[in-house]
């Protein structure tokens, strides 16, 4: 854990000293009166996420299936230099969903579907640095603190016949639902549950680029690993599985 706060130690130093060299021959005082937006922004995107799994004995490491998804939120400036650094919060909701590859178990036709709700809330150095009077980019870089709300994994199985159960596993409390009476159905659905348990915090490394159109348009694209191990319990002794994700945001000041 100590090597990412020693990570982001370096990339705040580094932006302090982006700060500084704008000062320099290279500042550009006629756009002094072109200030980032600081008002509170509605931002929204695409977000695509997977976790990487390591085995702590061989170590190695294998990536699972990524899902997709949404996120959409409000996103706050709060002046630290002027028209130079600021620190980006807010709070941001993240929809995804995956389908796995289940057409027939048996006799029985399947559909599978995994759904994960999150609440992220980025603690970010945003330094700014204008290009024209209407466009500006940017760069950030901290953590993000991340709180799962839900996450599930759900099957829902049907005879030829007509009959049909599902089940419907929840990753957080390990607790297992059945809907449907349909007998020898929800055996067969339970051997394909993961025997895995999730944390539901986690935390997050990463930055950001972008563009900022006139004062009120924003576009970025970032990359966050995260460095808490996700497995609980007995497999979190031999594996460690940590989330990354990939976005896209498109955001409007107000």
């Amino acid at each position: 854990m100590k090597k990412y706060f020693y990570l982001l130690a370096a990339a705040l130093l580094f932006a302090a000293s982006s700060v500084a060299s704008a000062q320099g021959p290279h500042y550009h005082p006629h756009y002094m009166y072109m200030p980032t937006a600081e008002g509170l922004g509605l931002h929204f995107g695409y977000v695509h996420s997977f976790y990487r799994v390591t085995d702590k004995f061989t170590d190695s490491v294998d990536n699972t299936e990524g899902k997709n998804g949404f996120h959409v939120g409000l996103t706050k400036d709060v002046t630290l230099i002027p028209y130079s650094l600021y620190f980006n919060t807010g709070v941001d909701y993240v929809y995804q969903m995956e389908k796995p590859d289940i057409d027939k178990i048996g006799p029985l036709k399947v559909i599978a579907k995994g759904q994960d709700h999150r609440l992220n809330i980025p603690l970010k150095l945003k330094y700014v640095y204008p290009v024209t009077p209407g466009i500006s980019a940017f760069a950030m870089v901290g953590p993000t603190v991340s709180l799962g709300m839900a996450s599930n994994l759900k099957y829902r199985a049907r005879h030829d016949g007509g009959t049909s159960v599902g089940v419907s596993y929840n990753y957080y409390t390990g607790k297992i639902k059945t809907t449907g009476e349909a007998d020898g159905l929800r055996e067969v659905l339970e051997t394909q549950i993961p025997e895995a348990k999730y944390r539901r915090a986690d935390l997050y490394i990463g930055g950001a680029v972008g563009a900022q159109l006139f004062e009120v348009v924003e576009l970025s694209l970032g990359y966050d690993w995260g460095v808490v191990n996700q497995y609980r319990g007995a497999l979190s002794e031999d594996f460690k599985m940590r989330r990354q994700q990939l976005y896209v945001t498109l955001g409007v000041r107000f």
